[in-house]
């Protein structure tokens, strides 16, 4: 019956982000957004159906994006690639096919030679009945992706781990969720002599409020993006917060990004980077739906595969504003 619905995601994939026409240019074609956040790639990449988790490769043709339906029941990873001719349509990644598994939050590390997901697969329901997942690589082969693996249990545990992402020297941050009090807290794993260390929880100006998810790590370390539930200052659930590191004073005190990104109805909690830094791009649910005219079939219809209809989508916004935040950034001193 699963093979039936992954035919259903599939099929409404295609027809609802797929066009004759030939995307051509960077970022799939898309006019650059200047200083206020735009919807990335309206009716291709943003399609109506929940969007979020976007990733590219360091020459920016590929671009990898995560898709669910049935409040993530399924879940999958799709792609485009540019080519000569314009970018391909977009279809689901070999290894995310297969509809018993989630498969979620892709991250190409910053030299292009892997990409890190989740996926539960191989892993029981535990006693409350939860997936657990934990966190796989592909490799680059033949111009693509080997086989994955799992990551070994220097970075998986008992516990799920959650969105991996990458600095330039192969220092790896996640986050981990104790499956009996399901509080999950930022992790940092240093990667020395080829291998991952022993990861270590960051210090509470990471992993402040009530909770915290998906983090994502500058290229050089200069700073976190970390999406925080239960902060005094959030302007509504969960927001999304930055953290700069200085080798003197440590991490800064988390400053929320502004009205600009954080909305008060909306939830914010998966961040990245264009690979050359100019470009944020984050998911939000921002957009409340609406509609004017009477409630028909066809206007459901229309609505359900239309982006901005109260599913999650992508955001792209100049990065300057980093900088912005960068001079009001504090720092506790140590004691």
């Amino acid at each position: 019956m699963k093979y039936i619905y992954l035919s259903i995601i599939i099929v409404l994939l295609f027809s609802c982000s797929q066009s004759d026409q030939k995307l051509i240019g960077p970022y799939l074609g898309q006019n650059l957004p200047g200083n206020s956040p735009e919807l990335f790639a309206p009716g291709i990449v943003n399609d109506g159906i929940a969007t979020r988790d976007i990733t590219f490769t360091p020459d920016g043709k590929e671009i990898y994006f995560g898709k669910n339906i049935g409040t993530s029941t399924f879940s999958t990873i799709l792609f485009c690639k540019e080519t000569e001719e314009g970018w391909t349509q977009a279809e689901v990644v070999p290894f995310a096919q297969n509809p018993e598994f989630i498969f979620i939050e892709p991250f190409v590390s910053p030299d292009g030679e892997r990409l890190f997901f989740v996926t539960n697969k191989g892993n029981e329901f535990t006693a409350t009945n939860r997936f657990v997942t934990d966190i796989w690589v592909a490799e680059r082969e033949n111009n693509f992706w080997g086989e994955p693996y799992k990551l070994d249990s220097t970075i998986n545990s008992a516990d799920s781990e959650f969105f991996p992402t990458v600095a330039e020297n192969g220092n790896l941050y996640f986050a981990r969720e104790n499956a009996e009090t399901r509080e999950g807290f930022i992790y940092k794993s240093e990667f020395q002599n080829g291998k991952s260390q022993k990861p270590e929880k960051l210090p509470v100006e990471v992993n402040a409020g009530l909770a915290r998810f998906n983090a994502t790590i500058a290229k050089d370390e200069s700073f976190i993006i970390i999406p925080t539930f239960g902060m005094p200052d959030s302007y509504g659930a969960t927001d999304y917060y930055i953290s700069f590191f200085d080798k003197g004073k440590g991490w800064s005190n988390p400053l929320n990004l502004g009205e600009k990104i954080n909305t008060p109805g909306g939830n914010e909690y998966s961040a990245s980077f264009s690979p050359d830094g100019k470009y944020f791009f984050f998911m939000s649910t921002r957009s409340e739906p609406s509609m004017k005219e009477k409630l028909t079939l066809d206007n459901l219809v229309k609505m359900h595969n239309t982006p901005e209809n109260g599913n999650s989508n992508i955001y792209w916004v100049k990065a300057g504003f980093i900088a912005d935040l960068k001079e009001k950034a504090t720092f506790t001193e140590n004691e």
